[in-house]
């Protein structure tokens, strides 16, 4: 490393947040204590819930402080005061969807507890920076002060910015359309397909042993960012006590989304992950149980035509007109002396949106044709969640009380699954899902008539739900949580239910599950998607010796995405060129670019259909074609690779970068890279590795936090993450997880406090200041 690199991680280093000694904190009112493992997890004791949530928000502060300030600049469309026009697109986005008016409803309906609470949170994160020795070290790179903002709205915003990540299926309705008018109805059928609507004559209730049921058979369709939990009962675990896992699926980036923790203080104690911007831990232990989730992927966003009148201040409903609300929005720039002035209109419906956003890692903002007139409605610009969950879902003394608290969780909805140390084990499916007039909401619908309005939203005790299943287990991996018998409509376009499949074959198979099974299998590697695909592709008849090399590695394949294998890679590629070949003459680059950006509803769905009418009357794909695919397959890993197919290994393609923003600034990539490595798997593994499909194959969306909870004794949890708690690149704790989350392994979770005093190598005490 050079003088220059060495001398910024001397500046980072100042900016360190202590481990050991003691520490001034102007507003605590009594001394907290705050332990390290050699993982630099932070175990933080308090004499007071009030003490617990301000030590929670100075240490955040002193280990993601550049972090949260990015997060509530972009959840507030601010970004462009930072990275200037770079980023005025996605604040104008921000600022037309809303996530700061969302936010300022969000805080005006929390509870007591949630005010009261992340008040003081705050107040610690403002303690941190009055009493920090140095700024990050981003800030003198960037020539800023840190500049967080004070009121809750703001910060409210965040939760409103994330779900707006968790959330669908706006995109999807503008694919369908744009694809009916390229490739017709059976096109965009082919290509997205929704999945089959039964109307039943039961009422909604328990799901029991039926929810693993209905996964199997449920028809795929993908949304964006998934994750993977699942529970298993102590009658089917060495133990004789349940075992819970989770990992839950987010954007590969650094500093990552969770911060490792465990907070203690009367009447609360958790450890698991959280959240940057609001106290308490999300996903977790207690004492008496753990849970973990994963998206629904449901509908709760619905696109409107709208008819605007000849100067667009007013819209039609029902014969009538009525006038466009108007929000003006000032974006500063920095660098500029002129802000950007932008005016967001609103129908009844929501927002009017002049954006489509494609992509995963680096999304393009695509301007809409200008006679294009959409109005957005989301449960998210209603429903959130309240800092307070994170007590009710701690507090519980049992899966009743705990659903309860869960049921809190309006948007974005989530699968949750616990399991307590008495044995019981439950799912509960959580979610503000709107009620439909008409329509199925997959393609945008009228906005002039009443026809498509929301009717109020499904009753949270008719959400799906199970306990203690005959079964022995319940999993969830983003596919459809019910039957065909359940009669409401909480969405059509979930995720393909391979990767659930695959973990519910794994948890029948065997009556004596062990905490290291669990581990294997969130790391599992072997695609049923592919496995499905591979014999049709075989059925080719080469072109020439080198097609003939080329089909014969992938003969004995057995669909194992391994970062090792070159049949993996061969396949892989071979798919996206089929897809380019295929798609591109009838859609479009661009067109095409959109939908195979997220390459789930292609490989799963449209391909395997394709390849089974190939070579019949107006099929789309003929042996000449896959033959011309498999070409440009190899001409593309013979480029990348070389010559010899020993070296294509799908790792050497698929490659996980965790970067934070400035490696992308010419020579600063060594110090702010915290991992470059081979990767394993793809969408459709167990061990996510999805990829937009745009860019290659590097990796896009990773689990972004491994855990395995043992209730016969939570000191034998294990957990791991993709780097490390710490967001500071001069720290020991930058990525010293790396390591184990690339082979697969784990470092244990302490909770008693035995186990912790027994782990601790570092203490910190936090004392009150009084000038």
């Amino acid at each position: 490393m050079n003088d220059y690199l060495e001398q910024l991680r001397a500046m980072a280093a100042a900016a360190l947040f202590p481990e050991e000694g003691e520490l001034s904190a102007p507003g605590l009112a009594e001394p907290v204590e705050v332990r390290r493992d050699a993982w630099g997890v932070p175990y933080i004791r308090a004499g007071s819930l009030e003490d617990l949530w301000f030590a929670h928000g100075m240490v955040t502060a002193g280990e993601r402080l550049f972090q949260l300030d990015l997060l509530l600049r972009a959840s507030n469309g601010r970004l462009s005061e930072v990275f200037a026009d770079r980023t005025l697109a996605e604040d104008r986005f921000a600022r037309t969807i809303g996530f700061h008016r969302a936010g300022k409803r969000l805080a005006a309906a929390w509870d007591d507890d949630s005010r009261r609470m992340h008040a003081r949170f705050r107040d610690g994160v403002f303690a941190w920076m009055e009493s920090m020795p140095a700024p990050p070290v981003e800030y003198v790179l960037l020539d800023l002060t840190p500049d967080l903002p004070r009121d809750e709205a703001a910060w409210a915003s965040a939760f409103s910015y994330l779900a707006w990540t968790l959330s669908g299926n706006w995109d999807s309705e503008l694919l369908r359309a744009w694809i009916r008018e390229r490739a017709g109805e059976d096109g965009a059928a082919m290509l997205l397909p929704p999945a089959a609507r039964v109307a039943p004559e039961v009422a909604a209730g328990a799901l029991r042993g039926e929810l693993v049921d209905a996964l199997l058979g449920a028809a795929p369709r993908p949304r964006a960012q998934g994750s993977n939990d699942w529970v298993v009962a102590g009658s089917r675990t060495a133990t004789g006590k349940p075992l819970l896992a989770n990992d839950p699926h987010l954007l590969a980036l650094q500093p990552g989304a969770w911060l490792e923790c465990h907070l203690s203080a009367p009447d609360y104690e958790a450890r698991g992950v959280a959240l940057t911007f609001s106290p308490g831990v999300l996903l977790g232990t207690t004492a008496h149980h753990a849970w973990g989730v994963t998206n629904v992927s449901g509908d709760v966003q619905d696109l409107y035509r709208e008819h605007l009148n000849e100067d667009r201040t007013a819209s039609e409903y029902e014969g009538g007109w009525e006038p466009l609300a108007t929000h003006r929005e000032t974006i500063a720039i920095r660098g500029s002396d002129r802000p950007h002035e932008l005016e967001v209109r609103e129908t009844r419906h929501g927002p009017l949106i002049d954006t489509f956003v494609s992509g995963v890692m680096r999304p393009e903002y695509v301007e809409l044709a200008p006679n294009d007139t959409y109005a957005l409605r989301w449960a998210g610009s209603e429903h959130g969640i309240r800092p307070s969950i994170v007590l009710g879902a701690a507090r519980a003394t049992s899966f009743e009380e705990f659903r309860a608290a869960a049921l809190g969780v309006a948007c974005p909805g989530q699968n949750f699954v616990y399991a307590d140390v008495d044995g019981t084990i439950g799912y509960a499916c959580t979610g503000a899902f709107p009620v439909r007039r008409a329509g199925d909401g997959t393609v945008p619908v009228p906005g002039w008539t009443a026809e498509h309005e929301w009717d109020g939203w499904i009753p949270s005790d008719e959400l799906p739900w199970a306990k203690d299943p005959d079964r022995g287990f319940l999993a969830t991996a983003n596919n459809r949580p019910h039957d065909e018998a359940y009669p409401h409509l909480i969405g059509l376009d979930f995720h393909s239910p391979h990767r659930a499949l695959r973990i519910a074959v794994a948890l029948e198979a065997s009556d004596d599950h062990t905490l290291e099974g669990m581990a294997r299998l969130q790391n599992d590697t072997v695609s049923l998607a592919a496995r499905e695909t591979l014999p049709m592709l075989l059925e080719l008849a080469p072109h020439d010796e080198e097609q003939e090399r080329a089909l014969d590695l992938l003969r004995p394949w057995d669909g194992d995405m391994a970062a090792s294998s070159a049949p993996a890679a061969v396949f892989a590629v071979w798919s996206r060129a089929i897809g380019r070949r295929v798609l591109e003459p009838r859609l479009g680059e661009d067109l095409f670019r959109h939908y195979h950006a997220w390459r789930e509803p292609f490989q799963c769905e449209a391909l395997p259909a394709l390849l089974r009418e190939r070579n019949t009357d107006g099929a789309w794909i003929d042996d000449d074609l896959l033959r011309a695919a498999l070409e440009d397959a190899i001409g593309e890993l013979r480029e990348r690779l070389g010559d010899d197919p020993i070296r294509w290994t799908w790792g050497s393609l698929h490659r996980l970068r965790l970067a934070h923003a400035l490696a992308s600034i010419p020579g600063l990539e060594p110090l702010f890279t915290a991992v470059d490595i081979p990767f394993a798997g793809d969408e459709q593994t167990v061990m996510q590795g999805g990829f937009d499909a745009r860019e290659g194959y590097d990796v896009a969306v990773i689990p972004s936090w491994r855990a395995v909870y043992d209730l016969a004794d939570l000191d034998r949890s294990i957990g791991v993450l993709p780097t490390g708690v710490s967001g500071n690149p001069a720290s020991k704790h930058w990525n010293d997880q790396t390591e184990l989350y690339a082979a697969g392994e784990y470092h244990a979770l302490p909770f008693t406090r035995e186990a912790v005093e027994a782990a601790t190598v570092a203490t910190l005490r936090l004392v009150p200041y009084h000038p």
